[in-house]
């Protein structure tokens, strides 16, 4: 079976840790190793500490390569400062730069992620169903994605949890609890832990993501690939569901 890989979780920029797997500084470079890979398209992440600076290079790369696939991923910042555009404008200008979700990093960029600080924009994302990542490497703790995801139920999410240590009590109760939560596959490192999860959780819960380039790229895709699950629940998982919640989302 020919699977088409969307990654979740790509990212390229400015080397932030000694741990990265690649020094992938440009976005030719990550599009070379998508190549290499084998992996289509997905949401890209550009790692600029700045979020003013990082939302604008990204759209100005993204918008140079057109044919690229890809989607960015756009940081959140307090409405109150007028940093980035305000809820009701950024969905458009979102759309316009080929921007398909939004994250946020509430300890480099030293504001609290609850609702008053960024609930004007979670309430636009909820109503419109536009991603928002969830990712505990971006400065966010497993407990205030848990806070988030009580204050806004609705929350089209996707989880990125940074612990590769067996994490099913962490992350199950997310599954149960939140309808629209998915979970990057980018950490689970447990032997048959896909098919395990399946038992209890459908496929489109699950999102192929690799973590690039602090994890290997293609290290998640014979796990698809040799699942002994279903050939649909593939599809889906290895980039099906994540088209979907882009085509799903409405930015205009």
């Amino acid at each position: 079976m020919e699977l088409e890989f969307f990654d979740c979780n790509l990212n390229y920029g400015p080397r932030t840790s000694a741990e990265d797997l690649k020094n992938c500084a440009d976005l030719n470079g990550l599009l070379a190793e998508m190549d290499r890979s084998g992996v289509s398209g997905g949401l890209v992440f550009k790692t600029i500490k700045e979020a003013v600076l990082a939302n604008e290079s990204l759209a100005e790369d993204i918008n140079a390569n057109p044919n690229s696939n890809l989607k960015g991923v756009w940081l959140l910042l307090p409405s109150c400062t007028g940093e980035i555009p305000a809820p009701r404008d950024l969905p458009k200008i979102m759309q316009k730069n080929n921007i398909g979700a939004l994250t946020l990093n509430p300890q480099v960029h030293r504001y609290l992620p609850r609702r008053p600080a960024i609930g004007d924009y979670l309430e636009m994302a909820c109503e419109r169903k536009i991603p928002v990542l969830l990712n505990t490497s971006r400065g966010l703790t497993i407990e205030q994605a848990d806070d988030i995801m009580r204050e806004f139920p609705d929350l089209t999410a996707i989880l990125t949890f940074d612990n590769c240590w067996p994490s099913d009590r962490f992350l199950r109760p997310f599954l149960d609890y939140y309808k629209n939560l998915r979970l990057d596959m980018t950490y689970m490192l447990t032997d048959c832990g896909l098919k395990d999860l399946l038992i209890k959780y459908p496929a489109e819960k699950i999102l192929f993501g690799s973590g690039f380039p602090v994890c290997y790229m293609g290290a998640h895709m014979p796990v698809i690939k040799h699942a002994e699950i279903a050939g649909d629940a593939k599809i889906k998982i290895a980039g099906g569901n994540l088209k979907k919640l882009l085509e799903d989302a409405r930015y205009d």
